[in-house]
């Protein structure tokens, strides 16, 4: 099993991950969807940004991620720099609120009964008080390159304790702000198409919260725009999009107003992919 992991990682068809949580993103985080017109070179350059999380290149133009922490005065800032970088900027949606990312998306390759046994429940205990969002950033940053990096070695390179980097490690995990997991490339899981759904509804925060329960959408949130709530959704045909739609519209009472097909993802979660999905380099994630 070993040798089988390590071959997938060397093929860049895996990788293990430590992500933020809808919940960090949410205590210490601004994200910006932005849509934009960019050639190759400004993309390329785009895409070495340590703090674009994802860059698609979609129906509708090349769509990055961005994320902030500094305010939104910073996440402005970072949007000139794409523009600076050659990208004509069609417009920027800053996020209101992330109610799914990658750390909480499943591949449904697991019954319930393996998954409650191999896989923390997902959400935050509300009684347990998560690390500084300085310590969680460090975290982060020392366990980037190996997530199961032993508890003694990352309390030396913290410069803390065992004990305590454990206990800090188990609140941060607890509180919902780091979540560990393994990425793939998508074509190898059979799900070559993907698309971003854009929608209007009543009660945006309750629709994206019912996307984020669809088994496809692996990003969704609200935004401040024309149509604030959006789903980035995985599937192994387009012609799965109505089924995904009319799941939606029937749960949430939402009106789907528009639809992007994602062409290529270049860039997902600090990884650079090629063009069949596979790692081919990771950009350390800083914001």
């Amino acid at each position: 099993m070993t040798r089988h992991w390590q071959d997938l990682r060397a093929g860049g068809l895996a990788w293990t991950t430590i992500w933020p949580t809808p919940e960090r993103w949410a205590r210490t985080t601004d994200v910006a969807l932005v849509l934009m017109d960019a050639d190759a070179t400004a993309r390329d350059a785009i895409a070495l940004m340590p703090w674009v999380i994802a860059l698609d290149e979609t129906s509708a133009g090349v769509l990055a991620v961005v994320a902030e922490s500094g305010g939104l005065e910073a996440i402005g800032a970072r949007v000139r720099t794409i523009a600076g970088l050659g990208a004509g900027i069609r417009r920027a949606d800053v996020a209101a609120s992330i109610a799914q990312e990658d750390s909480t998306w499943r591949l449904q390759a697991l019954s319930r009964a393996q998954q409650r046994v191999l896989v923390a429940p997902a959400g935050a205990r509300r009684d347990v008080r998560p690390p500084s969002p300085e310590v969680t950033a460090e975290i982060a940053a020392a366990l980037a390159d190996d997530p199961r990096l032993a508890v003694l070695t990352l309390g030396r390179r913290l410069g803390v304790s065992e004990p305590t980097m454990r206990r800090t490690l188990d609140r941060a995990i607890a509180a919902g702000v780091l979540r560990f997991g393994c990425d793939l490339a998508m074509s190898a899981a059979g799900l070559g198409r993907a698309a971003v759904l854009w929608a209007r509804a009543r009660d945006v925060d309750a629709a994206a919260d019912r996307a984020g329960l669809l088994a496809e959408t692996h990003r969704a949130g609200v935004v401040v725009g024309p149509s604030p709530v959006f789903a980035s959704v995985r599937m192994r045909t387009l012609t799965a999009l109505p089924s995904i739609e009319h799941r939606w519209q029937d749960a949430a009472a939402v009106e789907v107003a528009d639809r992007w097909t994602v062409l290529r993802t270049w860039k997902r979660n600090g990884h650079l992919l090629d063009g069949e999905g596979r790692s081919i380099r990771r950009i350390p994630v800083e914001w």
